[in-house]
């Protein structure tokens, strides 16, 4: 008879510090995701200010400028942050870490990555330096 002693890994162990490149490339792409809404988010308040140059942004404008609106300064940073934030802190990450570790390993036939401790340690240093 063979039995095998099988348990359940708790969430913090399975999820967030895990060294499955399946897991890890779920954690680059769900941090990608978030900052690709937070980029988005900055497009939609620029938008908003071109559409109704007289009227304030709803919800975020008083922390912009005065009456709400958007200072021309605020407006030419939020447009560089919006670049910034879609292309390396969002396309990038996705494109590379999240299709990158979830599906080249499989691709090629791989049960993991070469390292998977550094594979761990280079989603954390993303995940951390970009906070």
């Amino acid at each position: 008879m063979d039995s095998h002693n099988h348990h359940e890994e708790p969430f913090y162990r399975k999820y967030i510090w895990s060294t499955d490149h399946k897991i890890i490339g779920l954690q680059y792409g769900i941090t990608s995701l978030i900052f690709l809404l937070i980029g988005f988010s900055l497009m939609m308040i620029m938008r908003w200010q071109l559409a109704y140059p007289e009227s304030a942004v709803p919800l975020v404008g008083s922390i912009f400028g005065e009456d709400g609106m958007l200072l021309p300064e605020i407006y030419n940073s939020l447009g560089a942050m919006h670049g910034t934030i879609m292309i390396f802190l969002g396309i990038v990450p996705l494109a590379v870490g999240a299709f990158g570790n979830y599906f080249v390993p499989l691709q090629i036939g791989a049960p993991d990555m070469a390292f998977p401790k550094l594979n761990a340690a280079s989603y954390w240093s993303y995940f951390w330096v970009v906070l």
